[in-house]
């Protein structure tokens, strides 16, 4: 009920739109009496837990790996689908509680440009943070278009292919477009989040907190082709949502140095409706199963009030099996990523324009806001 060949290569093949419709998606040990120590502290925030510079623009550059691996295993066969990214950049821009980025991919980096193997990936990314005391807030876009097949020497049809001199089979016409979001509950509040994330506070003291999250994704997989000899083809639309509950923990050396450490367990499930063109009849599919996913985290860094640098690397693994079948479907995310970043005096009319929203809002909002 899968894709029944490669575009162009006129290769059967039984899964690769289930290949992608899943989520675009040595931790120290943290004794018990450290987890209520963390916990117990008085939540009445000691000026010397963190520092705010929120009235300070934030502006950040990194360089980073960010892609999405899929990967479906049957009895038989293994699949490895990828788009062709080596490195990419994301620009942010953060000013007190909020945050925007926009990525991109310069074809100017080794690895980018390489369409004649890979053939040819476009991406578009873009998202927004909102954090507050305790409530955090993430919403992101992201499309890409252009996949190939990484693990083509072991496709038995291209069993003579030899790597660096012949074409990995790609999937030009492959798209995929991401709406993702997370919510998360920071329950001690002299953890800064902000400290790596925003970058609109500083960590001062070694803390930890324990972070309830609810993330959850909505996406669309469509391999239509303009192609006239393509008789077949899915799209899928696909909505997950996981409950997890993650533990946190940031040290600090000599007040600008730090080491930040995660580990985020979760469970839930995956809806997927199925559309499948035949030249004949379309039919359409649906199933829900439950997705498990891990996330880890880890990074380090200096950060002082004008000028802060860094590197992190995070992975994030989820996996369940498709529909009724044995298949098991399996996405893999690394992001590695060194940035740098300035803080620079806020013009007066931003000032102005936040006071104005302050001064409108209700109690409880201009709390938030603060």
């Amino acid at each position: 009920m899968f894709l029944r060949r490669f575009a162009k290569q006129g290769l059967k093949f039984s899964a690769i739109a289930a290949l992608v419709a899943f989520s675009l998606s040595g931790f120290p040990c943290l004794g018990f009496s450290q987890i209520v120590n963390d916990l117990s502290v008085s939540y009445n925030n000691p000026p010397n837990y963190y520092e705010r510079v929120d009235t300070i623009i934030s502006l950040k550059l990194n360089v980073n790996s960010e892609f999405e691996q899929f990967e479906v295993r049957g009895e038989n066969f293994y699949y490895d689908i990828r788009p062709n990214i080596s490195l990419s950049n994301k620009l942010s821009f953060s000013y007190r509680f909020i945050s925007f980025g926009i990525g991109f991919t310069p074809k100017f980096i080794p690895g980018n440009n390489d369409n004649d193997m890979q053939g040819k990936t476009r991406t578009l990314s873009f998202g927004t943070n909102i954090l507050t005391d305790h409530w955090m807030q993430e919403l992101q876009f992201v499309y890409v278009k252009g996949f190939y097949l990484h693990n083509t020497g072991e496709y038995p049809p291209t069993s003579d292919w030899i790597k660096e001199e012949d074409p990995f089979i790609q999937f030009p016409d492959l798209k995929v477009a991401v709406l993702r979001g997370s919510t998360g509950y920071k329950i001690n509040k002299n953890f800064s989040l902000k400290s790596i994330s925003s970058k609109t506070e500083i960590q001062l003291k070694s803390c930890g907190t324990l972070i309830p999250y609810l993330v959850y994704e909505y996406f669309e997989i469509d391999n239509k082709s303009d192609d006239p000899g393509q008789t077949s083809s899915q799209k899928s639309n696909n909505f997950d949502a996981v409950a997890s509950l993650g533990y946190m923990y940031t040290f600090v050396i000599k007040s600008k140095y730090y080491a930040s450490l995660g580990l985020v367990p979760g469970f839930g499930f995956q809806h997927t409706r199925l559309l499948t063109r035949l030249p004949e009849e379309y039919k359409t599919t649906s199933y829900t199963n439950p997705l498990f996913r891990l996330q880890e985290k880890a990074g380090i860094g200096y950060n002082s009030r004008k000028l802060y640098t860094g590197a992190e690397l995070s992975m994030a693994q989820s996996s369940h099996i498709q529909g009724k079948s044995t298949v098991q479907e399996k996405a893999t995310r690394t992001y590695f990523q060194v940035f740098l970043g300035y803080r620079f005096n806020a013009p007066r009319f931003l000032k102005h324009q936040t006071d104005v929203v302050k001064s409108i809002a209700p109690v409880p909002v201009q709390k938030i806001i603060e």
